[in-house]
């Protein structure tokens, strides 16, 4: 069985429902709608459902999926199996059950084969069905529902060459070449590679892929969105983490996906939990540095004694005598540099303790959004009402007029004779 070279996309549904059921010489009988999810039969009862569902999206520009389902010459299937066929087919394509779709029979002399069209928006929500790389994935799974429905196999197109998974890899860098020259073993990027590839061999769908990376000491870490949007995997072995863009073209989500069959509503929840757990390890820490932080900064008081009754952090490799708290603070032996940097751990430490609050940052957004905040600017200045004169008062004036004079152009200078004090 083939399909369709190209799945095609479009703005009108009217156009693809009025020519899959015109009648024509070329067919044995007329065609006929064999099953889908669609109420109505004829063209215009399937338009306006159609149209019903792309009005929910009235953003999308091509809401209309058709492609074409093709039997060798000769060969043809009764109903039952076009339906069960074409229902396997879209499921495992990525639509819903509340995507509108209907099949479409045309029984030829060349063959049987028949028309899919679809709603790209759900019923439900009015989600896109967004089918990334659908091509290929088409291409794939026919050969696989060939097997399962024991049809003839049709040729699939030959791999290229230049697509091959040993050519779509990263290069190792430098150092990553001659470490594994000096230890005799794979480097955990060649290890990842090798083992990627070989899985994907027999591993089909998701959940399978998942299992026996896990299997091989792998953990797969997908990134997914919040909207179930599904971008791919980054994968951590010997406690190194590799992105797919790391390890090449090949381990994308757009290749990946041409290889494993991925159903959202199957394998999304798996997924979300796969990446709960990843970001559930990732965020654990130490209890034993839970612990420490904890009788560290417990409150403010107990913050500033461990402040002024211990030796100050920056004193590496120097035993710090046992002082008490009155002779820390008088210590005035230090060097400026060095109170300097003590003044800077004592308010590190203090604004720590601060932020260990319990909803600290939520208070301060709260006096933000009503124009206070806990240090700002003061806005409104006092007036200056008098000035005092720094000038000395001139109240006893010198009988000498050139003393008088030279005073007047250096008041701050003593131009009086000096008495003598004897001892």
């Amino acid at each position: 069985m083939k399909g369709m070279q190209k799945i095609k996309r479009g703005k009108s549904f009217a156009g693809v429902v009025l020519y899959a059921l015109k009648p024509g010489k070329h067919h044995k009988t007329d065609p006929v709608v064999l099953g889908g999810n669609m109420l109505g039969a004829s063209a215009t009862e399937l338009i306006a459902e159609f149209d019903a569902s792309a009005s929910l999206r009235t953003d999308v520009l091509k809401p209309v999926w058709h492609n074409s389902l093709r039997l060798p010459h000769g060969e043809s299937l009764a109903t039952k199996q076009w339906v069960s066929f074409a229902d396997d087919y879209m499921k495992h394509m990525g639509f819903s059950d509340t995507h509108l779709r209907c099949y479409v029979l045309h029984d030829d002399e060349a063959g049987q084969h028949i028309h899919i069209i679809a709603s790209r928006v759900d019923l439900i929500g009015g989600k896109l069905y967004l089918g990334r790389n659908e091509n290929l994935t088409s291409t794939r799974l026919i050969h696989e529902l060939e097997k399962d429905y024991c049809l003839t196999r049709t040729k699939g197109p030959s791999p290229s060459h230049s697509s091959s998974p040993t050519r779509m890899r990263k290069k190792l860098s430098r150092n990553e070449e001659q470490k594994e020259k000096r230890e005799g073993q794979p480097s955990p990027k060649t290890f990842l590679q090798n083992t990627i590839d070989e899985l994907l061999i027999t591993a089909n769908n998701i959940p399978r892929f998942i299992e026996v990376l896990r299997e091989h000491g792998i953990t797969p870490v997908p990134n997914i969105a919040t909207s179930g949007r599904m971008n791919g995997f980054s994968f951590e072995y010997a406690g190194i983490a590799f992105k797919a863009s790391q390890l090449g073209k090949s381990y994308s989500w757009a290749n990946l996906q041409a290889k494993l069959r991925y159903e959202p509503e199957r394998d999304n929840p798996l997924l979300f939990d796969l990446k709960a757990t990843a970001m559930g390890n990732n965020e654990t820490s130490d209890p034993k540095i839970e612990a420490t932080n904890v009788v560290i900064t417990p409150s403010l008081p107990s913050a500033l004694e461990s402040e002024l009754t211990s030796p100050p952090m920056y004193e590496h490799g120097v035993e710090a005598s046992e002082t008490t708290e009155a002779q820390t603070l008088l210590d005035m032996t230090r060097m400026p540099s060095e109170q300097t940097r003590s003044a800077d751990f004592f308010m590190t430490r203090v604004l720590r303790w601060l932020l260990s609050i319990p909803y600290l940052s939520a208070f301060i957004d709260m006096l933000k959004k009503t124009g206070k905040t806990l240090v700002h600017r003061k806005s409104s200045f006092s007036t200056v009402h008098a000035v005092l004169s720094a000038e000395p008062a001139l109240s006893e004036l010198p009988d000498n007029s050139e003393i008088l004079a030279e005073r007047i152009k250096r008041p701050f200078v003593n131009l009086l004779p000096q008495s003598n004090f004897s001892a």
